[in-house]
């Protein structure tokens, strides 16, 4: 990379980063997370941009804070120290919800959100009848993901 110099961070942002890495790499395993995985949630082009986050060679803003705790499942301001007043006021001003697999914890993809949207416009009969198919449908790979395991493992 010729002429540019990667700007340095200044320590709050290098801590922040070294945070960052610490909860991924407790949190990963147990999250099934890759780097390209989480790309995808968090609405990134490439695996590239988690990559700089967590290294520190890119600044975490609030914006990319909030997504990453998210999808971690822990407090912005485990991250990032000083979003602690922000998320109080946020928290007193709204419903805040300490249980991370709460709707608002949740990152959802567009097609995800046109779902719920879809869905919503439904009259109650047909939503419960939706998500009764829709159980079983899933119960159904679940079985047959289970039986290709069983098979592959002979």
């Amino acid at each position: 990379m010729g002429g540019m110099r990667k700007k340095t961070l200044d320590s709050a942002e290098s801590d922040a980063a070294k945070r960052l890495r610490d909860i991924w790499n407790n949190k990963k395993v147990t999250l099934r997370l890759t780097q390209e995985k989480a790309a995808d949630a968090l609405g990134f082009n490439t695996q590239a941009t988690v990559s700089q986050y967590l290294n520190g060679s890119i600044p975490l803003n609030t914006d990319a804070t909030l997504k990453f705790a998210a999808l971690l499942g822990v407090k912005p301001e485990e991250i990032r120290p000083d979003l602690a007043e922000l998320m109080n006021y946020v928290r007193k001003t709204g419903t805040h919800v300490q249980d991370y697999s709460a709707a608002g914890w949740r990152l959802l993809k567009p097609e995800d959100a046109e779902l719920i949207e879809l869905y919503d416009r439904l009259p109650q009969s047909e939503k419960e009848r939706h998500l009764t198919e829709l159980k079983e449908k899933v119960s159904d790979f679940d079985r047959l993901f289970e039986e290709l395991l069983a098979t592959r493992k002979q």
